[in-house]
């Protein structure tokens, strides 16, 4: 049976917890409607521990604490997504779905040819947190405010790799950089690609072209395929 983890900030593993009007305590009493002696677990990006339910009022739910979890979460590498802003909806799938495969950082970009020009971080943060708690890790990937294409220079790390129909195999270029393959920038454009330009700057800063096949991909199957292809490599 699954077990339902729940992220808490200011989580002090405490041996006693009681939980009164929140989403969590609404969650679990009336989406989960879970009975006394079941189990969820609290964690944030320090701890994680399993709680039993003692007590179900109306008012309030009480935990006791059982015994500590170990983070079994440990990622090959470091990575940075620098995603070119998306639909909404899409964005969203990304974000979402770069957290559940292990990226450190999110940085949205606006590119030449982004549909859109901002973000709601506050929604996006919340999508993170369920994502987090739903796959198993514990530490929250940042998630920063959109920058423009010719500003990211700055904040990329490691091995940058811009993805392009134009670039070489993107096992070959790992494999050739493999000793700068600890912290790993992946840069994704948005539907329609990046332009030339942008391309050339990525080239200036010493940024990798890449293919991951031969198909023009759309912009959230690239992002996941890219993620996908490096924490696995």
């Amino acid at each position: 049976m699954r077990l339902n983890r729940f992220y808490l900030k200011d989580f002090s593993n405490d041996q006693r917890i009681e939980m009164k009007d929140c989403s969590i305590f609404h969650q679990i009493k009336n989406v989960l409607r879970m009975k006394i002696g079941e189990q969820v677990s609290f964690f944030n990006q320090e701890i994680e521990s399993l709680y039993k339910i003692e007590e179900i009022s109306k008012k309030a739910i009480v935990f006791i604490w059982q015994n500590n979890i170990e983070n079994s979460f440990k990622p090959k590498r470091e990575i940075i997504l620098f995603q070119s802003l998306i639909k909404k909806d899409k964005m969203e799938w990304v974000v979402q779905k770069a957290t559940e495969l292990g990226v450190n950082k999110i940085i949205p970009v606006v590119s030449r040819r982004s549909e859109k020009k901002d973000i709601n971080l506050e929604r996006l943060n919340k999508i993170v947190v369920e994502a987090v708690e739903q796959c198993g890790r514990r530490d929250l990937p940042l998630i920063s405010e959109p920058i423009v294409f010719s500003n990211i220079w700055s904040k990329v790390q490691g091995l940058a790799l811009l993805g392009d129909g134009s670039g070489d195999d993107i096992i070959d270029v790992v494999k050739k950089n493999e000793e700068n393959s600890k912290k790993i920038s992946i840069i994704v454009g948005p539907e329609g690609g990046f332009e030339k330009s942008e391309i050339d700057l990525a080239k200036k800063n010493k940024a990798e072209i890449v293919r991951l096949n031969n198909y023009v991909l759309r912009s959230e199957t690239a992002s996941t395929s890219f993620i996908s292809i490096i924490s696995n490599f």
